[in-house]
């Protein structure tokens, strides 16, 4: 740095004076000092000194002066100048090398402006240049060194080789009036006074300075280190006055006049409360400070909010500890507060994003309930479908069979059905439907079960009656329908009904027997109801065999219909595509069989459809939810389900017609490109209804690799392989079925997914899983398990990807990433908002329009 010269007066020790500041006042904002000055003389036992003392201690004071015992404080101060200049000019020359002349400007104006004595500061040059000044340095400092004034102080700066410049100082002379002849240190020592009142005063400011100057209380280094701290540290004493605080805490109060302050004045809130200063009402707050507990044991994490000068709201966790002297005595309280702002924040967006997805968990769970029970009704007519029937039927089989309940079926068949259509157009024909399936539901108590079998034809289940009153009940029916007027013509209706006394072996055989009785109607004159145990039995077999085609073993065994069920829904979960699919053609190939079988003949055909690819239950998951065309090898894998799945329902049934149906399904009619040697009639009637079925289902839908082709096209395509792949008679069945919906539809009927819809939509069946695995994704982010939500996700993702809605696989895919990455529930928890935002409005689409 270099040597510190003076001007004048070389031999005088030169030293500081701060003159009306002191080292250890604090300055307020107006740079006015807020304490005393400390005089540095130690006063002791002042209480003891007399009068006489006082006098003794005037006269010795002024001999010690004469004679130099006294140090001369003018001396000191010019010492503490030197150190001072030696002080601000290392921060000075810091500046001037970086080249930051604005502050240095700053500076040097600031130190004048703030130090009364100091009257100007300048920078100089080797060369004589004036590079910096204050305090109008240049005017001043030739004026004073002219007069040899003695506040001039000189401090050379130096670079590496010589002398760069200087900084020059000009102070008030010390030796200048009354002070040329007495020191001001002598003067105060003589006004003794009033001592007492003296003693008085450095008692108090003693006591004071405890809490306006933490160094009397914390040695520095310890202070030093608490500024370190990125928590905020305060120190309370008894009185919740603040002692000490560390910088991090200055800082979030914007505030540096913390010091003897009580804390409760600060702007304190407790966090979701309105918006109050913590001293406003007491009785509301119990800041942790303010808990009597605190003088005791250490309180902790309790979340404060402080509201700084500039309205900004930082959130703490306080955690205090309580101080007591040696004797055990509460002296005070340590508090320390660490800014957990960021966190509740994050916190609140994570509750607001939890609340929504709570909100949509019950959204999706009640459109669940709906598209569950939609999925269970005829959309036409409101009655029960078919397989929700075999299901109801199976479990009121097994409650006869305990000898707890009865249980009568009947078969309703509205007569001329077909000519209703063609003279009076489809939408009568729907109107009729309609009434007809809302007449049923009117009339039949509460537990009976209303079914849409097909078509025209109605099964309506009466549990707990006798047959009797089911035959009653199935004669009012019959002549209230009667009663309701249609535009140019009425309605009729033939009525079978039988009872599980009558010698059924299972409910596709009771079925039967209300069929034959609808039949045998039918044949004497319609109109009339007909109970199974009327008919003679020769009349019903020979009746049956002149007018349906009977591919059964009365003596073969029963399916039941909730282990179709269970191995239907484990295929769904698997691959709900194929699940979706197999119950289209079950619909498609129970329409065919109705066209020439029985109930209990339609039943097998029905079920032979729903399980026919259950063998991909064996394939693996690479091939069988590959999302593109398969390789050579990965066919020859796939079209090993069909072994696997012959074999899995003979073993689960035990049903010859079944199995054979399903194992002869792939069969051509001619004969031709077949591992069967069966050709023409030979093939089972059920494979070549099911074969017809799969085949126009697999042409209307959409793949990966293809988009699906149109109902047309496809019907085409079955004509084109009439006669080789396909048997002729059962293709102009299903032709004029398909065109029968079509026009019954206003030609807007739409298959799985294929090209006649001018937006792709999901089927129920997809739609209702991809519901079902949201419902549970949601349970996963509450229950913070990743491993299920990453699993979820990704089989929606997959579920998407098969069925080519891009929207929801583009969002799985990101769920299934994140969950991968960083699993934190946040993260969970808007990835799930983002894919349930993404499914919404196809579910809701869906139920709002079953």
């Amino acid at each position: 740095m270099g040597e510190l010269r003076s001007h004048l007066y070389p031999p005088r020790p030169r030293r500081w004076n701060p003159g009306k500041r002191c080292f250890h006042c604090r300055l307020d904002r107006r740079g006015k000092c807020s304490g005393t000055r400390r005089t540095g003389m130690k006063i002791s036992n002042i209480a003891r000194l007399n009068f006489v003392i006082v006098a003794l201690c005037v006269t010795t004071l002024f001999f010690a002066s004469l004679v130099g015992v006294i140090p001369d404080d003018r001396k000191v101060t010019s010492s503490m100048r030197a150190r001072l200049c030696e002080t601000i000019s290392t921060q000075i020359t810091f500046l001037v090398t970086a080249g930051n002349w604005e502050e240095v400007n700053r500076h040097v104006d600031t130190l004048c402006d703030r130090n009364e004595e100091l009257l100007s500061i300048g920078i100089r040059k080797s060369n004589g240049t004036l590079l910096a000044e204050a305090g109008s340095h240049a005017r001043s400092w030739e004026a004073a060194v002219e007069s040899k004034n003695d506040g001039c102080y000189v401090v050379p700066v130096r670079s590496e080789t010589d002398t760069w410049g200087q900084i020059e100082y000009h102070f008030q002379p010390l030796y200048s009036g009354m002070n040329r002849y007495i020191s001001p240190g002598l003067l105060k020592l003589l006004m003794l006074v009033v001592p007492c009142v003296a003693v008085a005063g450095y008692l108090f400011f003693r006591r004071t300075f405890r809490y306006l100057d933490p160094s009397r209380v914390v040695p520095g280094r310890v202070k030093q280190t608490l500024d370190n701290f990125v928590e905020g540290v305060v120190l309370l004493d008894a009185k919740n006055r603040i002692v000490l605080a560390n910088h991090a805490f200055a800082q979030h109060t914007g505030s540096d006049l913390l010091l003897g302050q009580d804390i409760n004045s600060l702007p304190w809130k407790l966090p979701d409360c309105n918006d109050h200063s913590a001293g406003e009402d007491s009785t509301e707050w119990v800041l942790p400070w303010n808990d009597p507990r605190c003088h005791e044991q250490p309180i902790e994490q309790v979340a404060v909010v402080l509201r700084s000068a500039r309205d900004k709201e930082t959130v703490f966790s306080a955690n205090t500890s309580p101080v007591h002297n040696d004797q055990g005595v509460y002296q005070g309280v340590m508090i320390a507060f660490a800014d957990v702002t960021t966190l509740e924040q994050k916190r609140a967006e994570l509750s607001v994003a939890l609340r929504d997805l709570h909100e949509s968990k019950l959204e999706i769970s009640n459109q669940n309930e709906e598209l569950r029970f939609l999925a269970t009704r005829d959309p036409l007519t409101g009655c029960i479908n078919r397989r929700t029937f075999y299901d109801s039927f199976q479990h009121f089989w097994k409650a006869c069979e305990t000898g707890k309940a009865t249980l009568n079926v009947m078969m309703v068949d509205i007569d001329f059905f077909k000519s209703i259509n063609d003279n009076h157009g489809h939408s009568v024909g729907d109107s009729v439907l309609k009434a007809t399936g809302k007449l049923l539901l009117e009339s039949t108590g509460p537990d009976d079960i209303v079914c849409r079998y097909g078509g025209e034809e109605f099964a309506v289940l009466v549990p707990n009656v006798s047959l009797d009153e089911a035959n009653l009940l199935a004669e009012r029916i019959r002549v209230k329908l009667g009663e309701i007027q249609f535009p140019g013509f009425a309605v009729t209706t033939s009525i079978g009904v039988s009872a599980h006394h009558l010698g059924g072996q299972d409910p596709a055989e009771m079925l039967d027997q209300a069929d034959k009785c609808l039949y045998v109607a039918k044949r004497n004159g319609r109109n009339q109801v007909v109970r199974y145990d009327t008919v003679p039995e020769d009349l019903v077999v020979d009746q049956s065999k002149a007018s349906r085609i009977n591919l059964d073993d009365p003596n073969k065994p029963t399916i039941p219909f909730p282990a179709v069920s269970a191995l239907l829904s484990a295929l769904s979960f698997r691959d709900a595509q194929t699940g979706a699919h197999s119950t289209r053609v079950a619909n498609n190939a129970a329409a065919i069989a109705q066209e020439l079988m029985g109930p209990k003949d339609v039943y097998v055909i029905e079920i032979a459809g729903l399980l026919h690819d259950i063998g991909k239950i064996g394939v693996p998951d690479a091939i069988l939810l590959k999302h593109g065309k398969l390789t050579d090898e990965e066919w020859v894998q796939m079209h090993r389900h069909d072994v696997i799945g012959v074999e899995i329902v003979q073993k689960s049934f035990k049903h010859d017609v079944l199995t054979d149906i399903i194992r002869h399904h792939h069969a051509w009619f001619d004969g031709s490109k077949s591992d069967s040697a069966m050709a023409g009639d030979d093939i089972p009637l059920g494979a070549r209804i099911l074969t017809i079925a799969d085949s126009f289902d697999a042409m209307v839908s959409d793949r990966p690799y293809r988009k699906g082709r149109t109902t047309a096209e496809a019907l085409a395509e079955l004509e084109r392989c009439s006669g080789t792949q396909f048997d002729p008679r059962l293709v102009r069945i299903f032709t004029e079925i398909i065109n029968s919906r079509l026009k019954q539809a206003g030609s807007t009927f739409i298959d799985s997914g294929g090209s006649d819809q001018s937006v792709i939509q999901l089927p129920s069946e997809v739609v209702v899983s991809l519901g079902e695995h949201l419902e549970r994704l949601i349970e996963a982010v509450d229950q913070e398990d990743s491993e299920a939500f990453l699993a979820l996700a990704d089989r929606i993702r997959m579920t998407a990807e098969r069925n080519n809605a891009t929207s929801i696989a583009t969002a799985a895919s990101r769920a299934v990433e994140v969950a991968s990455d960083a699993p934190q529930l946040d993260a969970l928890a808007q990835e799930s908002l983002s894919l349930l935002h993404a499914c919404r409005s196809i579910h809701t689409h869906l139920a709002t329009t079953c």
